[in-house]
């Protein structure tokens, strides 16, 4: 229909098509075959973030798990590894794909028991792990306070003005934000227009909200790593939806609102490491990434049918919350002893065995068992 067809055409028609723009009908299955190239992404970024605390972290320090820099351990590979902090980025990005799809029709209550449940339980015995493993060899770093840690396990310790049991754990409150924002559209029914609505006002808030320096404007809306969330949910949307011009123009934008953050996480990173991280190159890392995320949802690598993406998919997660202070002690321990990059794999393959026994015997079993009760336990 022309623009000039609008001026006859009954304004219900007009509300119709209207209506079928804004709300489109599903492009794709609702159950569509599970995307296992984003599974095996999720595990690609797990170890650039492994990469860059074992291999970069500490380039200009002799008190870290080297007990000298590490530009000297790794000479070369230092440099690649120091872009393994964006793996935090697509983490996000893929975080806000799943939450999107794990929200998509559900009430508030379903959508909370899939997070509680998917979250907390490798969380939990990250913590205790993590502070045991610190307790017996307070080599690196020393465990926290036995109330610190009980605070750790709700996973508010942040907003509650409480140190982290692992350093990584900061980016689980992100998530957590993320949720609670999202738990708002869930609250009123996930459709297409509300949740591009949801993209677009978060992505503009954003911008005034980092500007500010306003905690509680941090606290609320995340400024500072809304955008790959942001993009991910796009994607699910493009996913279902297909592509639509709207969706990728919000893509987009967010897209430069984050090469504009990641000037200063850059040059934030630069100045823990002691050494110079390219913003350019930060840039282009990220963009690459981003772009096999794209490709894994809706390119030819969302047709990967490779069973074995999935269960390295399942492991990332406990891979992220045990690593860190679990690889700095042993490093410490063995660092004498065993060469540097038989170390380096030996204790990879140590830390991805114990990820998948916790994903396989903790995480999946006990998830099932909370979620359950989580969604049934108003009933009884």
């Amino acid at each position: 229909m022309s623009t000039a067809d609008y001026g006859h055409a009954p304004p219900a028609r007009i509300a119709r098509r209207l209506h079928h723009y804004l709300d489109p009908p599903d492009y794709v299955s609702p159950v569509a075959r599970r995307l296992r190239a984003v599974d095996g992404l999720r595990l690609v970024a797990a170890l650039l973030v492994v990469a860059y605390h074992f291999v970069a972290s500490g380039a200009g320090s002799t008190r870290g798990a080297w007990e000298m820099p590490t530009t000297k351990v790794f000479p070369a590979a230092h440099h690649l590894a120091q872009y393994g902090y964006l793996g935090v980025e697509i983490f996000f990005a893929v975080s806000g794909f799943a939450i999107c799809l794990s929200g998509w029709g559900r009430s508030i209550r379903q959508f909370t028991a899939s997070r509680v449940s998917r979250l907390y339980p490798a969380y939990w015995l990250g913590v205790l792990v993590t502070t045991a493993v610190l307790t017996l060899s307070p080599t690196v770093n020393r465990p926290k306070s036995h109330r610190a840690v009980l605070v750790n396990l709700t996973m508010f310790e942040r907003p509650l003005g409480v140190s982290e049991v692992s350093g990584v754990y900061w980016t689980l409150w992100s998530e957590m934000r993320f949720y609670l924002l999202f738990a708002v559209v869930v609250f009123f029914g996930a459709t297409y227009r509300r949740v591009l609505l949801f993209c677009l006002v978060w992505t503009l808030v954003s911008i005034p909200a980092e500007l500010s320096g306003s905690a509680l404007w941090d606290a609320v809306f995340e400024p500072s790593y809304s955008q790959p969330f942001i993009m991910g949910v796009c994607l699910y949307l493009i996913h279902r939806f297909g592509s639509r011009v709207e969706t990728w123009a919000v893509f987009g934008f967010s897209w430069l609102v984050e090469v504009h953050e990641l000037a200063r996480r850059s040059t934030w990173t630069s100045n823990a490491l002691g050494w110079h991280v390219s913003w350019l190159g930060s840039v282009a890392v990220f963009t690459v990434l981003l772009t096999l995320l794209v490709l894994s949802v809706i390119g030819p690598l969302a047709r990967l049918d490779v069973r074995w993406l999935s269960t390295a998919g399942a492991m990332t997660y406990p891979l992220y919350v045990l690593h860190d202070e679990i690889g700095y002690t042993a490093i410490r321990a063995f660092r004498h002893d065993v060469p540097r990059w038989p170390l380096l794999i030996a204790l990879l393959v140590v830390l991805l065995v114990l990820s998948h026994a916790v994903a396989r015997w903790v995480e999946q079993p006990v998830g099932r068992r909370l979620r359950r009760f989580l969604e049934t336990a108003r009933r009884r």
